[in-house]
């Protein structure tokens, strides 16, 4: 046994020095941060599952009240976390060509090119292709169509209330998500309302349930491309395959005016290799080959955000609308006053008359930001700005929007939830990157206004003819569950829904 005993501990001191040969990194330079344990860094309550990422990095934000940037470990990643709006400026706008990519990649079979996460080379080539999905002009045409599915939505609704006014609020808000984002973008028509289908549900559990897939990329970087390995579970990938494959069907039946998604998805199939285009001489033109694979990325990412920020945000706000009803009123009266100035009828322009309606939406994901973080991998040695600190290339800089959002600083008293925050009067002289809900800059989330359109409609089809209040069951305090990648309740909530009429 003692013959073994060198051996042991040759293989115990080798583990510890690799799993903590970067714990001086931060020191060395000077940045303040917490203390890193072996193996976990700073990480270990998200290693286990004990609290979400995003929350995690909002207490170690409120820690370090006074630094522009504080340093820390996922694993042994060292990754900065910052503070200060100017440098989020700096990173995501002014200098953004030095800060590109997330800084995870997997493998480009298993949706790792999806417009999220891709490099940025494929992001360009993609960005400047999928853009046209979300011109005015098309939301005009999808208006219709996703008002005649939140019009079977509040069918649903009427249905289920008629046995209890009481909702679980994200489940049944899920439906509506999905049969809007499948029609809306992808042009597919299914049931989500009948009793038999569990899509929904099942979907959002291979969706959003995390993998320790990028653990192991933290601890051996590269791992996952190498090995060919996904962040996402095998049937989240088959289902973005079959997306496709009814796309191709669809395409043979019929093809549609391009007012989808799954047009432009089919018309880069046809094309096979696309470019970036060049905006000036001085422009490198960059080129990629279109494959199934890399379509299968975009409905990964369009269904994701598509299906799993518009439930959850429409259920953050019907909780504070029903917290607060005098902003419910005010509201109400909003889609009323401008449904009337509109002869009755619920359009596209009515839509965007609704100025309160639009306070709403921004306030909510101000509470609610539902990105867990915006990472950037720092492509070159740069200075950053207001500091004497040079942050070295393949540094990964992390930027919590909950964190900026319910900073004081930005927004006094911020966990109250007040509209007219997003006034323009009181909004003008806020800084700029103090709202990033969606990100800035060139990787910005390409589907804000089609959020907005998929949020406001359902919500001005529900109020048409629901209130809605807290019950006894309602949570007080909303927390959130480290077993979803997006910001999700780890409770229930239980809202009741009073019709108008009654």
């Amino acid at each position: 046994m003692f013959y073994y005993l060198p051996t042991f501990i040759t293989i115990v001191c080798f583990l510890y020095y690799y799993f903590t040969r970067t714990f001086d990194y931060w020191r060395s330079k000077n940045v303040k941060g917490p203390n890193p344990i072996p193996f976990f860094g700073n990480f270990i309550d998200v290693f286990f599952r004990r609290k979400h990422v995003g929350i995690l990095y909002t207490e170690l934000y409120k820690q370090y009240p006074n630094e522009k940037v504080v340093g820390l470990y996922r694993m042994m990643s060292p990754t900065l976390l910052v503070r200060d709006l100017d440098i989020v400026k700096q990173v995501l706008i002014k200098d953004f060509e030095s800060f590109p990519d997330r800084g995870v990649n997997f493998s480009k079979e298993r949706l790792g090119d999806n417009l999220f996460h891709a490099d940025i080379g494929v992001m360009k080539v993609l960005r400047k292709h999928l853009t046209s999905a979300f011109t005015a002009n098309k939301f005009k045409n999808n208006f219709l169509v996703l008002a005649g599915r939140a019009d079977k939505f509040i069918d649903y609704i009427e249905s289920i209330t008629m046995k209890d006014s009481v909702i679980d609020t994200l489940p049944v808000f899920r439906k509506y998500g999905v049969d809007s984002i499948m029609m809306g973008a992808f042009g597919i028509d299914i049931d989500p309302y009948s009793d038999e289908d569990k899509l929904c549900d099942l979907m959002d559990k291979e969706f959003q349930t995390p993998s320790y897939c990028l653990e192991m990329e933290l601890l051996f970087p590269g791992a996952l491309s190498k090995l060919n390995l996904s962040l996402f579970s095998d049937k989240t990938v088959q289902f973005c395959r079959e997306v496709i494959e009814a796309g191709k069907t669809l395409e043979a039946i019929e093809k549609a005016d391009i007012n989808r998604a799954m047009d432009i998805f089919m018309d880069l199939r046809r094309e096979g290799t696309v470019s970036s285009g060049k905006k000036s001489e001085e422009d490198k033109e960059l080129w990629m080959k279109i494959t199934d694979d890399v379509l299968a990325g975009q409905v990964f990412i369009f269904y994701l955000a598509g299906y799993g920020n518009n439930a959850l945000l429409s259920t953050y706000a019907l909780y504070h609308l029903a917290e607060n009803p005098d902003i419910q009123e005010l509201l109400v009266k909003d889609i009323d006053e401008v449904l009337q100035k509109h002869n009755g009828k619920f359009s596209y322009d009515a839509l965007k008359d609704m100025k309160y309606l639009q306070m709403v939406f921004e306030e909510t994901l101000r509470m609610h930001p539902l990105t867990n973080s915006v990472s950037r991998n720092v492509g070159r040695d740069i200075k950053l700005d207001g500091t004497d600190f040079v942050i070295k290339k393949n540094t990964v800089l992390a930027i919590s929007p909950y964190a900026i959002h319910h900073d004081e600083k930005n927004y006094p008293e911020p966990e109250q939830f007040r509209p007219e925050r997003f006034a323009p009067e009181n909004a003008k002289d806020r800084h700029p990157c103090a709202m990033i809900s969606f990100g800035l800059g060139p990787r910005s989330c390409l589907g804000t206004r089609f959020a907005q359109l998929q949020f406001g409609i359902c919500m001005v089809k529900f109020f048409s003819k629901y209130r809605v209040e807290w019950t006894k069951n309602t949570v007080k305090t909303i927390s959130y569950t480290p077993m979803r990648l997006l910001l999700t309740p780890s409770e229930s909530i239980y809202l009741r829904l009073v019709p108008r009429n009654s």
